[in-house]
C-alpha cells in the first residue's frame, strides 16, 4: 500500500524538530559537544581535532585543533590558528606557508570564532565584520588599481600594520619623554668607557607605536623587497612551466593582475608583521638592523610593559633598554658596509627561491578526484613551499653568524659598561630569555627566509668579544669589525680562545702555516683550549641549563 503523503511530511517536520530541540540543548549544555577535548578526540577545548590539522577549530568543538574535513565549522579558534575569512583564504591557498612566511592574524576584532559553536552567543566572540569586509576592500582596492610599481604593495602594507595596532597607541607623555632622554644620555657616557665607537650626532627618536610602524617601513622594504620579488618571480615561472604552450597566451594576458595579486597578498602579510611587532619592540634596531634610520630610537610604551612584568625598578629597566638601542646604533654607525652585508645575505638566499614544480606535479597526480578534502591535504603537507638549495643554507649559515656576532657584541658591551648598574645580571638574562622563546629579531627573519637562529650562538658570539677584550682590550675587539676578514666566523664561535691562533695562520707566511699544520699533528699546539675563559661568567651570564639555550643547539 502507497505511503500516505500527510504521514511523510509529518516525518519530516518530526525529524526538524528533534533538530531544532538537539540545537537548542546543544547550546544550553555546550560542554555536551566536546567531552572529550582534552585528548583533542572531539575537540572541547582541547587539542586537535579528530581530522587532526594545525591550530584552528576542531570539528565540533571549542578552541581545539584543526579537523581537516571541516576546519573552524562549528567553534572558537586556537590562539596559534587563522580565524578570519582572509586567514583562512591564505591557508587554503598555500597550505599554511603564506608568501614570505608571515603568518595572516588579522589583529584586534578580527580574531573570533567564524563558526556556529558555543561561542556565537557571546557578543565578545563576534568577528568584527566592519573590520574584515574593510580590509577586502582595500585589498580589492590595491588590485583594481594595479601594481604599485615593486613586489610589495607598501601602501597595504601601512595600512594592514595600522589595523592590527589599533587603537593601543598611547600618547608619549612628558615625564616618559624626559625618562628617556635621560636615560639615552647616561647610556651613553657609561658606553663612551667601553668602546671606541662614536654615537651619532642626531638627538634621541622617542616613539608611539605607531611612528615606530612608519619610521621602520623603509627599513622593511629594503629587507623584503629582494626575498619578495624573487618569490613572485618563482611562482610565476613554476606556473609557466607547468601549463601548456595554447594556455601561456592567456597567463600572459593575465600577468598584470597576478602581479599586482602577489604585490597586494605580500603587503598585506607585512603589515601584519609589522604590526604586531610595533606593540613589543623596544626600539629600532630589536630586529638586528637600524630599521628607524641610524639614529637612537625607543618605544616607552613598549619598555614600560616590558617592565611591569619584572621586579626590578622601571627606571633602571628602561637604562639597560637604553644602552642596547645606543650600542647597536654606534655599531651601524662605526662599520658602515655591516648593514648591507647583512642584506647582500638575505638577497643571496633570494636569488636561490625556487619552485619544485616536479614535486608539485607528481602530487597532484596522485590526488583523488573524487575525495573533497584530498587537494587541501595536498596544499597542507607544503606543496608550495619553496625548497631550499645548498647554496641557500650556506646563504643562512653565514646570515646566523653575522647576526649572531652582533647582537654578541652588543651584549659584551653593554655588560661591561653596565656594572654599576644593580639589576644588569638579572636584566641581561631577561633579554637572553626573550631571545630564545622568541623575540622581533627571531620572528622577523624566521618569517623572513626561514632562520630558525639558535639562541645558543648569540651567547656563543658573546663569549668571543669578551675572549677578545680580555687577551688584547676594548680596542682590539672594536677594531675586529674593520672587515670581513678579521671578523669571527662560525669557527671561533665554536672555539673562542683559538681566534687569535686562528688569524696568525691567515696571516702567516707559507713556511710558517707548514710548520703550524706540523706541531697540530703532533699535538704541540696550544690552540683549541678550554673555552670557559670566554663563557658567561657569573654577572648575569644565562647558565647552561637556561630556558630555551641547551647546549645542544651548536
Amino acid at each position: 500500500m502507497a505511503d500516505d503523503p500527510r504521514s511523510h511530511d509529518d516525518r519530516e517536520n518530526n525529524e526538524d524538530r528533534e533538530r531544532r530541540d538537539d540545537r537548542d540543548n546543544n547550546r544550553e549544555h555546550p560542554d555536551r559537544t566536546g567531552q572529550n577535548g582534552a585528548d583533542g578526540s572531539q575537540s572541547g577545548t582541547g587539542g586537535a581535532g579528530s581530522s587532526g590539522g594545525a591550530g584552528g577549530a576542531g570539528s565540533s568543538g571549542g578552541a581545539g585543533g584543526a579537523g581537516a574535513n571541516d576546519a573552524g565549522s562549528n567553534g572558537n579558534s586556537d590562539a596559534n590558528g587563522p580565524s578570519d575569512p582572509l586567514s583562512q583564504m591564505f591557508n587554503q591557498l598555500f597550505g599554511g606557508a603564506t608568501p614570505l612566511g608571515f603568518s595572516m592574524h588579522m589583529g584586534p576584532g578580527m580574531g573570533a570564532g567564524m563558526g556556529s559553536g558555543s561561542g556565537d552567543d557571546d557578543p565578545r566572540q563576534q568577528p568584527d565584520f566592519n573590520a574584515i569586509f574593510g580590509q577586502l576592500q582595500h585589498i580589492f582596492g590595491a588590485l583594481a588599481q594595479g601594481n604599485s610599481g615593486g613586489p610589495v604593495n607598501w601602501n597595504i602594507a601601512t595600512e594592514s600594520a595600522e589595523q592590527v595596532l589599533g587603537s593601543d597607541d598611547p600618547k608619549v607623555t612628558d615625564e616618559e619623554r624626559h625618562d628617556v632622554e635621560e636615560a639615552a644620555h647616561l647610556a651613553g657616557m657609561w658606553l663612551n668607557e667601553v668602546t671606541s665607537f662614536e654615537a651619532p650626532a642626531a638627538q634621541p627618536q622617542i616613539l608611539r607605536r605607531s611612528e615606530w610602524i612608519k619610521k621602520t617601513l623603509p627599513g622593511w622594504q629594503r629587507l623584503t623587497e629582494p626575498v619578495a620579488r624573487r618569490a613572485s618571480e618563482a611562482v610565476s615561472h613554476s606556473l609557466n612551466d607547468q601549463m601548456p604552450e595554447e594556455a601561456r597566451a592567456l597567463l600572459g594576458q593575465a600577468g598584470s593582475f597576478l602581479t599586482s595579486l602577489g604585490s597586494t597578498m605580500f603587503g598585506a602579510q607585512l603589515g601584519q608583521a609589522v604590526g604586531s611587532m610595533a606593540s613589543e619592540t623596544f626600539g629600532g634596531t630589536d630586529v638586528g638592523l637600524p630599521m628607524a634610520g641610524r639614529g637612537f630610537a625607543l618605544v616607552p610604551a613598549n619598555a614600560k610593559a616590558f617592565g611591569e612584568g619584572l621586579a626590578e625598578p622601571y627606571l633602571e629597566v628602561l637604562l639597560y633598554l637604553a644602552m642596547r638601542e645606543a650600542a647597536t646604533v654606534r655599531l651601524f654607525n662605526s662599520v658602515e658596509w655591516l648593514e648591507d652585508h647583512v642584506v647582500a645575505l638575505v638577497t643571496d638566499f633570494a636569488e636561490g627561491i625556487s619552485m619544485n614544480t616536479s614535486a608539485i606535479h607528481e602530487q597532484l597526480d596522485e590526488i583523488d578526484p573524487f575525495n573533497p578534502s584530498a587537494f587541501q591535504e595536498v596544499l597542507q603537507s607544503g606543496m608550495l613551499e619553496p625548497t631550499k638549495t645548498p647554496q641557500q643554507e650556506a646563504a643562512l649559515a653565514r646570515l646566523e653568524t653575522t647576526l649572531a656576532l652582533i647582537e654578541g657584541w652588543v651584549d659584551s658591551v653593554v655588560t661591561q659598561a653596565a656594572h654599576r648598574l644593580p639589576s644588569a645580571p638579572a636584566l641581561r638574562e631577561m633579554i637572553r630569555r626573550r631571545r630564545a622563546t622568541g623575540g622581533p629579531k627571531e620572528l622577523a627573519f624566521a618569517g623572513l627566509v626561514g632562520l630558525e637562529m639558535r639562541p645558543r650562538r648569540a651567547r656563543d658570539a658573546s663569549a668571543v668579544w669578551e675572549f677578545i677584550a680580555q687577551e688584547r682590550g676594548n680596542e682590539a675587539r672594536d677594531e675586529a669589525w674593520a672587515d670581513m676578514a678579521s671578523l669571527p666566523t662560525a669557527e671561533d664561535l665554536d672555539d673562542p680562545t683559538g681566534y687569535f691562533e686562528r688569524r696568525a695562520l691567515l696571516d702567516a707566511s707559507d713556511e710558517d702555516f707548514d710548520a703550524a699544520v706540523s706541531a697540530w699533528l703532533d699535538g704541540t699546539s696550544a690552540g683549541g683550549g678550554d673555552s670557559s675563559n670566554g663563557g658567561d661568567s657569573s654577572d648575569g651570564g644565562a647558565s647552561d641549563n637556561d630556558q630555551g639555550e641547551d647546549d645542544s643547539e651548536k
